[in-house]
């Protein structure tokens, strides 16, 4: 049995019975999903203030960064990273069925 197995066992032994369990493994589910979505807020606010600073959309300059227009400057780099991680969470949320938050 691996690890997760054991705990989920564990977890199963220790509490009430089936509805107990699931409803742990519930809020533990939930407290995940609220820690990715603030994530992606806080990636989608700095999106945002690039946004706002280039006056282009986040779209508009991945495809210009990404056809080389705009150059080696770190700040696209920064700007490159947080929209893949941005586009990382959401594709994560959106796979484990989470709409938009």
């Amino acid at each position: 049995m691996n690890a997760i197995a054991e705990k989920i066992h564990l977890i199963e032994q220790l509490s009430s019975g089936p509805l107990a369990t699931t409803q742990l493994l519930d809020k533990v589910i939930e407290c995940l999903i609220d820690n990715d979505r603030r994530k992606l807020t806080g990636f989608r606010e700095k999106l945002s203030a690039f946004e706002q600073r280039h006056g282009m959309s986040t779209d508009e300059f991945l495809g210009r960064f990404e056809a080389g227009e705009l150059g080696d400057a770190p700040e696209w780099f920064d700007w490159d990273g947080y929209a893949a991680l941005a586009a990382s969470l959401e594709d994560k949320l959106n796979g484990v069925g989470v709409t938009r938050g």
